[in-house]
């Protein structure tokens, strides 16, 4: 019998967030892809001498930066996941709090917090110094690691604990009924359970590594990656235009290797129970003890940057002294009078972010319905991997000279707003597809035979349930809009430069006070709008 075809409003839905991923995500890396070749093969010029020794160079000098990230994060994270999530630690979920806060700052300002601590004229400099110990130059690789382990390690505390909180509740009891201790349950039953999640957590923080480019540029001195290497090279051309876009492509060959990496492990790590797991927490006074005063020790580490930030924030020049030589509000006057950045700021936030939801809730009610679909979840990967100016090159390469009405599409502010949803698509993504995960199969199927379509039954059965999912996704996105850096240093529409941009070069310029303020009202404004996306959480509940 042939099945008749029975029309849906979510098709429409289906088809225009492919489309919107097909022209802003696929096209742009077909482009990059093609450009590059004919630009090897066909010119009539040599690129310029040395230039892959280059290129292997700069590739060589970021997989180190990430691999040395990548391990000593997942080194601090794992003890502290294990710490939070299986001691009964007293004030375990504001410890978590406090090493949650890098999560909501960009990258950069980890970078020039560094620099007030352990710059040449730094506070921890001096102190060091009173000693006889001369710190090594924080510029370089030396500061990249410390910053992006700084900003990168609660991603994967977040992840171990995640997966720590899956460990099913009796195979810990089964071990320690064996007569083995609470150590070697850990050590035999528990990490290899979480291995996937120590993986993902691993991956994440290589991938965010790989992907900064405000770090490098501010604390990075002449130790060349591949984001700044791009980012320079596009803004300089080297004398030959070719250099940034064949730097782009081969960025997105290592991408594709990272994609498959990734696309494993989040099938790893997507355990579905029958039952109810539980979790299985230790009493033990001595390990407690000696736990809460590990907590306190890493929070204050985590904390002295952001600490640093606000102090600086309120002072006119910090060099070679305890404290800054004067206390003002003028930098917070400066920053607060000049509306522009706060204002496009907001307006991004206004935009991207239900842009980012509306998109994820498609893509993932696709995901969950229609099967045959579900290869196209391969793609909305691909922004975890690839870096924000490759978007933004390959956006720049592919839709140069297309206009809307009488102006340039690049240089409108639409093209940030495209730039900015493509790369941080996969984060609200997961978080949506986490809610649908947790809705039973039976109360769609018992919606549609009672005769209900699609979209009512989207609307009636499933939404509801997707309203904290819903919630989170808001924040994630928020924080993931204010925090973007990389598409907006590439694209920076005329009149658009956001609160990370002025940031940035206020960094850049020596102006750390202004910088620090600015910084302490981007934190706020993602602040204010967690809160009130947790009140909204709280109601629907």
């Amino acid at each position: 019998m042939k099945k008749t075809y029975v029309f849906s409003w979510f098709h429409i839905a289906y088809a225009v967030a492919t489309l919107f991923l097909f022209m802003f995500l696929l096209l742009p890396i077909v482009k990059l892809f093609t450009g590059s070749f004919s630009m090897i093969f066909a010119s009539e010029n040599p690129l310029p001498s040395g230039f892959f020794t280059y290129l292997l160079r700069v590739t060589s000098n970021t997989l180190q930066m990430a691999f040395l990230t990548t391990g000593f994060a997942v080194l601090i994270a794992l003890p502290l996941g294990f710490l939070i999530a299986k001691l009964q630690i007293p004030g375990a979920s504001i410890f978590l709090g406090i090493l949650s806060i890098p999560l909501i700052t960009p990258a950069f300002i980890s970078s020039f917090a560094t620099i007030i601590l352990l710059g040449n004229s730094g506070v921890l400099t001096m102190f060091f110094e009173l000693f006889g110990i001369d710190l090594p130059s924080i510029y370089g690789l030396r500061g990249l690691v410390i910053t992006q382990v700084l900003h990168a390690m609660p991603y994967a505390l977040l992840l171990i604990i995640t997966g720590l909180k899956t460990v099913p509740r009796h195979l810990e009891e089964a071990s320690m009924s064996l007569g083995n201790s609470a150590l070697k349950t850990q050590f035999s039953i528990v990490l290899p359970y979480i291995s996937p999640h120590i993986l993902m957590a691993a991956l994440m923080v290589f991938l965010t590594s790989m992907g900064d480019v405000g770090g490098p540029l501010i604390i990075g001195g002449s130790y060349q990656v591949i984001s700044t290497g791009i980012y320079n090279n596009f803004i300089t051309y080297m004398g030959d235009e070719r250099i940034p876009i064949i730097f782009a492509a081969w960025t997105l060959v290592l991408s594709f290797i990272l994609l498959f990496i990734v696309s494993r492990l989040m099938k790893l790590t997507e355990v579905k129970h029958r039952f109810r797991i539980g979790q299985m927490t230790y009493d033990r006074p001595k390990s407690r003890k000696a736990g809460l005063v590990l907590l306190v020790f890493v929070s204050l580490i985590f904390m002295a940057p952001y600490v640093a930030i606000l102090i600086q924030s309120f002072g006119t020049i910090w060099a070679y002294d305890w404290l800054p030589r004067e206390f003002t509000t003028n930098n917070y006057v400066k920053a607060l009078s000049d509306i522009l950045p706060i204002r496009n700021t907001i307006i991004l936030l206004m935009t991207v972010t239900p842009i980012l939801v509306v998109l994820s809730v498609i893509f993932a009610h696709m995901f969950k319905n229609r099967k045959m679909l579900r290869w196209i979840n391969y793609f909305t990967l691909l922004p975890f991997t690839i870096p924000g100016v490759i978007i933004a090159v390959g956006l720049l390469q592919t839709y140069s000279g297309v206009s809307l009405g009488r102006r340039d599409f690049i240089a409108s502010i639409y093209i940030l707003i495209i730039a900015i949803g493509i790369r941080r698509l996969p984060f609200v993504l997961k978080i949506i597809e986490a809610g649908f995960t947790k809705i039973d199969d039976s109360q769609q199927e018992a919606a549609f035979s009672l005769g209900a379509t699609d979209v009512k039954a989207f609307f009636s059965v499933l939404l509801p349930q997707l309203k904290p999912a819903i919630s989170m996704a808001i924040v994630i996105g928020m924080i993931k809009v204010v925090t973007e850096l990389s598409s907006s240093l590439m694209l920076n529409p005329p009149g658009w430069r956001t609160m990370s941009l002025y940031i940035a070069y206020f960094v850049e310029e020596g102006f750390l006070s202004r910088a620090a303020a600015m910084g302490v009202v981007l934190i706020a404004i993602v602040g204010i709008g967690t809160a009130i996306s947790n009140s909204m959480k709280k109601k629907v509940r």
